[in-house]
């Protein structure tokens, strides 16, 4: 039988560099294992290339009424600054946990594996899921075919609990994220004669400008449940931009980077068209104009839709029964509980320890945290009893 020590298994967790894009096969072998080991019902969904794969892992009967525990078993890169020890070697030091990924979220994680081991499956009457994947930290695309599968062929579960941490504080409700990358591909030219070519950097600043003015519009927009968030509205911003060869040649492409945080389904599309019209109807026209051939290229990176505030939240009650603080809050940054919701699930964020130390060096979860979460699981697990 597997152990059942929450720090051992996080001991085991964090010795595996499960970083996001590369294999993860090591740590979703030893959680498979260890899963099969407690009688679970195990699919795994490996990514297109098949060096990575998600896991769902289903303890108990196959009813509906079950409770989801989801988490990411990739963690991202321990940085080039120095670590007070080896950040993929647990470390316990001045009541914390530290190693990379103690926090987000190897930490859950571990919590998840333990409560599976320690309660006595055979005489659960609603099932336990386990949801872990993979890419979390980079897009998110791990997580997808879960949720497809849960939709389509698990019976209805009561709630979902997506463990990132937040200081055990139930979050009903966070920001989506969407990324697009805009190339502008013009022609270059000597710049004493910039009427031959056609400028990608002039042309992409048009469009930058857009995205600005959008944002200034955004702050006057009312947003649902705004006073749960430190930025009360939907936000867009542009955070790089490329382009140009030299100071004396007329430039050729130009490529920026947008990213916009929403607090309402549909509100990236409405951004989205507002640079594709400009750009097709008025930016792409004018540099043709000059350059026949000329092209404007939008491709999304990621999109995470928001977790929008439920009415009468079945899984906000569920986990406010237990928790030391039941008060509700929103938070700015997303997690893979939107997609969760976008299916019909009532779905909330809830784990141990401070957003502030993932992705720091010698990032640490709290002991006492992590105790506390391990108490609040197990009360919630009784309730599938």
């Amino acid at each position: 039988m597997p152990s059942t020590d929450a720090i051992e298994i996080l001991s085991k967790l964090v010795g595996f560099k499960s970083l996001s894009g590369q294999s993860n096969h090591d740590i979703a072998d030893y959680v498979e294992t260890f899963a099969k080991s407690l009688g679970a019902a195990i699919q795994r969904f490996p990514s297109p290339d098949g060096t990575r794969t998600s896991l769902l892992m289903t303890f108990g009967p196959m009813v509906p009424g079950g409770i989801v525990l989801s988490g990411h078993m990739d963690v991202v890169p321990a940085g080039n600054r120095s670590w007070t020890s080896d950040p993929f070697a647990l470390r316990q030091a001045d009541k914390r946990l530290y190693g990379r990924g103690a926090v987000d979220m190897k930490g859950f994680l571990a919590l998840a594996l333990s409560l599976a081991a320690t309660i006595p499956i055979a005489e659960l009457t609603k099932p336990l899921h386990l949801a872990f994947s993979y890419d979390e930290e980079i897009s998110c695309e791990g997580v997808k075919p879960i949720v497809r599968h849960i939709a389509k062929s698990v019976p209805k579960p009561l709630a979902v609990l997506v463990g990132e941490p937040t200081e055990m504080q139930v979050v009903g409700a966070h920001k989506g994220a969407l990324d697009w990358t805009i190339e502008v591909l013009g022609k270059a030219a000597h710049s004493s004669l910039p009427h031959l070519g056609a400028n990608a950097i002039h042309a992409a600043a048009r469009l930058v400008c857009e995205v600005e003015e959008i944002a200034r519009e955004l702050e006057k927009q009312p947003s649902p449940n705004a006073e749960l968030y430190d930025v009360p509205h939907p936000t867009v911003t542009v955070g790089v931009i490329e382009g140009g060869t030299a100071g004396n040649v007329i430039p050729a492409r130009c490529s920026f980077q947008m990213e916009a945080r929403t607090v309402e389904q549909g509100q990236a599309a409405t951004i989205l068209a507002r640079i594709s019209n400009l750009a097709r109807d008025v930016v792409l026209p004018g540099l043709c104009a000059t350059a026949p051939g000329c092209e404007i290229k939008i491709t999304e990176r990621f999109d995470i839709p928001p977790l929008v505030r439920e009415a009468s939240s079945v899984a906000e009650q569920l986990v406010s029964r237990f928790s030391s603080s039941p008060d509700v809050k929103g938070v700015s940054y997303a997690t893979e509980a939107g997609f969760f919701q976008a299916a019909g699930l009532s779905t909330v964020v809830f784990g141990p320890g401070s957003i502030s130390q993932a992705h720091q060096v010698d990032e640490f979860i709290d002991k006492e945290q992590f105790r506390e979460g391990e108490r609040v699981l197990a009360l919630i697990a009784k309730t599938l009893f």
